[in-house]
């Protein structure tokens, strides 16, 4: 292996590894946001539950 084999492998790392990483972040960013919305859906059900059942009170 050569010289301009390791810069040709290098400077193909340096345009990957921010790709990958854009990739996993926002992967991850939106699991992280699904999780959130489940969690304020069920919050905002059990409101309306309480809410229709005070006024059947």
């Amino acid at each position: 292996m050569n010289w301009f084999d390791f810069m040709t492998f290098a400077g193909l790392l340096f345009y990957l590894i921010p790709i990958v990483f854009i990739a996993w972040f926002l992967i991850s960013f939106i699991k992280t946001q699904k999780e959130r919305n489940s969690l304020l859906r069920e919050i905002s059900l059990k409101l309306d539950k309480n809410k229709i059942e005070e006024k059947e009170e």
